[in-house]
């Protein structure tokens, strides 16, 4: 018996849940309700009516009360931000400078609009518009032209401040409360004789309001404007109106049950309607429902469906509760499969979709902790750079200025070498004081290379000789700066420096596949293998050694903050017969954006 039973859950397992659910209502509900049929008569009950349409009413009057609360809040809000002195003082005021002006944003108007976009959900947009000559655009905050003063010139013929303005706007439907301003400043003697005229608007949500009606069950409720166009249903979608007529066309079996007007409620709708449909075969049901003979069938339905809803609900339960314990452990993040024989139906696809999915976050979850270490650490290292450029900066056109003398007067004595090293060396610190962006094109760093390098001529004389070979293909694209003239700096230093004889660097930049190639090579003393491979680990972070090739080590680390595991860094022995580094970056462009975001 054991054994048989134990097929028979296993058969049930594997049928889907709609065909178990059908099959039993079908067979345990429908066929009776059908049998039913044809011994009642079609009724009208006008006392079941009365209470049919007494509910209807109520559910509707509490659907049309909560939103009605949440345009209450909306212009709640309007009220709250039109006696803000912050914003009054804010759009009134002459700025100066473009800092200035946003430093008022930042401090009086921004925190406003995004705690209201947080707490209000009914509210898609909030906008400012005033015709202060000395604003910007910014999100909240707009200039008020000429276009826009014919927008809001409604309220202002009928003579009020708090009116509501719907249509189209690009081809968009709009409901938006509009709040004039000015008004408020006749109490404020600091802006009694402003001139600035200043709007409030407030974009209502559309889909938020549209979701607060479709919590009526009982039908459908319609707001409309005094042309009878439809802006709030359950029935609309995203940007859409609709003439009400048409909407109740596609509704069959649809019968108004209300059709009031708005502005009782909310007096700022005028002439608005909202009308309450119900469904004629919702109603049929319900009264089908209340009949007494039914009662001894379903009863007797229900003893028969129950053995077998028993076995579906066993097979339903215990996988759910397997499933439901999986789940509490995913909220403490122990991502565990489900081992158990799930079987074939929509539970236990559902189970094996869950543990799809917890292998998936739990390698999202691995990915995004890696994510966030290493932008946390981009961010770090740009504002390190920052700090270190402010502490490079003390009395930087002194410093130029001082240059830019010495230059002179070299050229006055016919030095003219002499002169040109000044002028690149002010350049080099020119570059490295205004730090500005972490990205540069190639062709950017080639130039404050060669610059670095003809002032490591006039140092060493003859005795430096370089080449720069670059592709054109390739001196567009844009790289961390600062990733190949540490390279130089190095070769000149550590290969130059120590060499008797004529000294070598060599620099090539080519595109290699979907690579970019970045050689530079130096005719130096070399370095023997034990230490050539020490000083690798120690540029990887595999060693302890921190007192070697910190250029190296600073290069080696933005580079992988910035392209991850895709790039290489080898140091071989060059055919020069010293080193050569060898950089191989990703020819793309996605870590830009990044970058950017953190610039900014």
């Amino acid at each position: 018996m054991e054994r048989f039973m134990r097929k028979v859950i296993k058969i049930i397992n594997d049928i889907p849940l709609f065909k178990k659910i059908f099959s039993i209502f079908f067979i345990f509900v429908f066929i009776p309700l059908l049998i039913l049929s044809s011994q009642f008569i079609s009724q009208i009950d006008f006392y079941i009516n009365h209470k049919l349409h007494s509910q209807i009413e109520n559910a509707s009057n509490m659907t049309i009360s909560n939103f009605k609360k949440a345009i209450e809040l909306a212009i709640n809000l309007a009220y709250t931000i039109y006696s803000d002195p912050r914003v009054i003082e804010t759009i009134n005021t002459r700025y100066l400078s473009i800092e200035e002006f946003y430093d008022a944003y930042e401090k009086n108007i921004k925190p406003i609009l995004q705690n209201a976009r947080i707490l209000y959900p009914q509210i898609l947009q909030i906008t400012i518009y005033c015709d202060n000559p000395t604003i910007l655009n910014s999100d909240g905050l707009a200039f008020l032209t000429e276009e826009y003063k014919k927008f809001f010139q409604k309220g202002e013929k009928e003579g009020k401040d708090l009116y509501l303005l719907s249509g189209l706007e690009n081809e968009k439907p709009y409901v938006s409360i509009m709040l004039n301003l000015n008004f408020y400043e006749q109490y404020v003697p600091k802006y009694q004789h402003s001139t600035i005229k200043k709007f409030l608007r407030i974009d209502l949500n559309r889909v938020y309001l549209n979701s607060i009606l479709s919590t009526f069950k009982d039908g459908h409720i319609f707001i409309a404007d005094e042309e009878d166009t439809v802006y709030f249903s359950d029935l609309l979608y995203y940007n859409q109106v609709e003439r009400l007529s048409n909407l109740l066309k596609e509704e069959k079996n649809q019968t108004v049950v209300f059709d009031k007007l708005l502005s009782t409620e909310l007096p700022y709708f005028e002439n608005w309607r909202f009308i309450v449909t119900t469904n004629n075969s919702g109603i049929s049901k319900r009264l089908f429902e209340h009949q007494r003979n039914y009662i001894a069938i379903v009863v007797l339905c229900f003893m028969l469906a129950f053995f077998a809803l028993f076995l579906i609900v066993n097979s339903v339960v215990s996988r759910l509760s397997v499933l439901a314990r999986h789940i509490k452990k995913a909220r403490k993040q122990q991502f565990e499969s489900i081992s158990i024989e799930a079987g074939k139906d929509e539970i236990g696809q559902v189970m094996e979709e869950f543990n799809i999915m917890a292998q998936k976050i739990k390698q999202l979850l691995e990915k995004e902790i890696k994510y966030e270490l290493k932008q946390k650490e981009l961010a770090l290292e740009k504002k390190q750079a920052e700090i270190n450029a402010l502490q490079s900066q003390i009395n930087p056109h002194f410093l130029f200025n001082t240059l830019e003398t010495i230059r002179m007067r070299s050229m006055l004595k016919r030095e003219f070498e002499t002169a040109n090293a000044i002028k690149l060396l002010a350049k080099l610190l020119k570059r490295s004081i205004r730090w500005e962006y972490d990205l540069i094109t190639i062709e950017e760093e080639i130039s404050a290379i060669y610059d670095y390098l003809e002032i490591q001529k006039y140092r060493f004389g003859e005795k430096l000789k370089f080449e720069i070979e670059v592709e054109e293909d390739v001196k567009s694209t844009k790289i961390p700066k600062m990733t190949i003239q540490p390279l130089v700096e190095n070769a000149c230093v550590h290969g130059i420096e120590n060499s008797k004889g004529e000294g070598r660097i060599v620099v090539k930049v080519f595109k290699e596949g979907d690579m970019i190639s970045i050689h530079v090579e130096d005719n130096g003393k070399g370095m023997e293998d034990e230490k050539l491979a020490e000083l690798l680990r120690s540029i990887k972070g595999l060693s302890s050694d921190k007192a070697s090739s910190v250029g190296l080590k600073n290069v080696f680390r933005r580079l992988e903050l910035f392209y991850d595991k895709d790039f290489s860094f080898e140091i071989l022995r060059g055919e020069l017969g010293g080193l050569k580094v060898v950089i191989k970056i990703p020819d793309k462009r996605d870590f830009e954006d990044a970058v950017q975001s953190i610039d900014s």
